[in-house]
């Protein structure tokens, strides 16, 4: 296992050595690296007996410099990171072609000026070599090596890009698929016109390997001038592709992160227009689902804080009469010697209203509970809403009289349609808002209710009163459970807040709904429009159809 381990760690160490340094160190390296490569190679070469002297007229300090220089660039290359961006990036990589050539480019440019003095001192019958030629040439010599390092750097550097980004792009893997399809046909045609030149050939040896050079020379050229149209093709065709692909890339990362909302345009009619097409259809799809869980998190959210609202509001309503019967209860049976207290019936009375009025809280809020899960039962059957809200006012107006000195009266015709409706919870709902009515108007006002059909084929109930009024921004609220407003939140008797949100509840049961008018100091007007049976609404439609077919 030891072994495995240190294999582990060579091969990271290796991979990591490759492309990790910046272009300084890079080039450091590499001038002062290819020193030892370029004398590890010659002394092979040399001892082996494959470094002669004299290479064909040119000295083998011209190989050593082109060993140096290869060995260079290539130890550059493999050692040099590829940046991704920057303004800096092509002029720094000029800067390091350039500073690889310079040192094969001054030793050259030394070597030859140096050569081609020694070409008069061995030669005396030669004549002297101007100084301006031998610089001139000395400079050539200099430029050139300089030149082909650079190139070569660049070629090179190229080579490993595309290699790259061959890897990890997509657009250079087309390219490089059309690439090689065309240097292999390329390549096919040229060994094929090779093989003919030599069938065609003499069988001279000398003819045979002119024409075979001729032929790969003439094969070369033609793959060089195929190349670049090649590419540039390659490349764009396959760029139209890859943008496409890129786009739902793209889409996908902010899908990721939470925009559900992104769309691709749609190109095309291929694979990638179908994969463009259903991106869009399932981003649709979970935008449409994303913005259902928001909204149901949001009422579960409002559920959960009225249930909160709601539970804090029940406990402050039952605490007062629970309260209030604990007291009594507990004056009575410490001043109980006996014989009953003086105060005892008093006390039950109390004790009796208390009572009451808890057991109607509790009788609201199981009403509530029962409507809100959709378990409310309901009688509905055509009712004549004129007879009930007379009957209604007939029962409450002779205690506001009494009580309050408050007059309460009723609005109803006789030619009133019947409603479909449950009979006792209308009555409880026109209860609700008649003592709402009386306990915010002061004595001397009037409390009217009037029934009257309206066009859209609803009976309308409007409960008017001269009270009070509701403040601006209280009128939003009179229908949620124990809202109370700021003039009346802390003043006794005003009820527990829960009339009002049960006669909306039992309206809209029915099929029904409310609405509240009101300015402060000018009344309030409570309106209940309940839906009309189907024989009274073709009761109601039959004279109108007659009067047109009479017009």
């Amino acid at each position: 296992m030891r072994w495995l381990m240190l294999l582990n760690q060579f091969a990271r160490r290796w991979r990591s050595f490759w492309f990790s340094v910046g272009s300084r160190r890079a080039l450091a390296e590499a001038l002062l690296g290819a020193l030892g490569l370029t004398a590890l190679l010659v002394g092979f070469l040399w001892v082996s007996g494959l470094f002669p002297m004299q290479l064909v007229g040119m000295p083998y300090l011209y190989l050593v410099i082109l060993l140096y220089g290869i060995c260079a660039v290539f130890w550059c290359v493999v050692r040099q990171r590829f940046r991704s961006s920057g303004r800096w990036r092509w002029p720094r990589e000029a800067l390091v072609g350039l500073g690889l050539g310079l040192a094969p480019g001054l030793v050259a440019f030394g070597f030859t000026l140096w050569l081609m003095q020694q070409i008069v001192v061995n030669d005396p019958r030669r004549e002297h070599v101007p100084l301006d030629i031998a610089l001139k040439t000395a400079l050539a010599a200099g430029a050139f090596a300089l030149l082909m390092c650079a190139l070569g750097y660049f070629s090179l550097r190229l080579a490993v890009r595309y290699w790259q980004l061959r890897r990890t792009r997509l657009q250079w893997e087309l390219t490089n698929a059309h690439l090689m399809v065309a240097l292999t046909g390329a390549g096919l045609i040229s060994l094929l016109a090779i093989w003919i030149a030599l069938s065609s050939s003499g069988q001279h040896p000398q003819n045979v390997l002119l024409t075979a050079l001729f032929m790969l020379i003439l094969s070369a050229m033609g793959i060089l001038l195929i190349l670049p149209p090649v590419v540039l093709f390659s490349y764009f065709f396959a760029r139209r592709t890859t943008r496409r692909i890129k786009a739902l890339t793209t889409a996908t990362s902010a899908l990721r992160v939470g925009d559900y909302s992104v769309q691709v345009p749609v190109v095309g009619q291929d694979e990638v227009a179908q994969l463009q097409a259903d991106f869009n259809a399932m981003a649709a799809e979970l935008d449409r689902a994303v913005r259902e869980l928001q909204e149901e998190r949001d009422t579960v959210a409002r559920l959960l804080a009225a249930r909160r609202e709601l539970i804090a509001s029940v406990s402050h309503e039952l605490r007062t009469p629970v309260a209030t019967l604990r007291s009594y209860l507990e004056s009575t049976r410490v001043h109980w010697n006996g014989e009953p207290p003086a105060t005892l019936r008093q006390d039950l009375e109390v004790m009796e209203h208390e009572t009451v009025h808890l057991q109607t809280l509790i009788d609201d809020l199981f009403l509530l509970s029962r409507a809100e899960v959709g378990r409310l039962e309901l009688h509905t059957e055509p009712a004549d809403i004129g007879e009930l809200a007379r009957g209604v006012v007939a029962a409450v107006a002779p205690l506001a009289w009494e009580q309050s000195r408050i007059e309460v009266v009723v609005e109803a015709s006789g030619e009133l349609p019947l409603a479909l409706v449950d009979g006792s919870r209308v009555e409880q709902s026109l209860r609700n808002l008649l003592h709402n009515a009386v306990r915010h108007t002061a004595p001397g006002g009037i409390v009217a209710v009037a029934v009257a059909p309206e066009d859209d084929g609803m009976l309308a109930v409007r409960v008017r009163d001269t009270g009070e009024g509701i403040a601006l921004e209280d009128l939003p609220h009179v229908w949620e459970r124990f809202y109370r407003g700021a003039n009346t939140r802390n003043a006794p008797g005003n009820g527990s807040g829960l009339g009002l949100a049960l006669v909306k509840e039992l309206t809209e049961a029915m099929g029904g709904s409310v609405a509240v008018e009101s300015e402060p100091g000018m009344g309030s007007c409570f309106t209940l429009r309940l839906p009309v049976a189907a024989s009274s609404r073709a009761q109601l439609e039959k004279p109108a159809a007659m009067s047109l077919l009479a017009g």
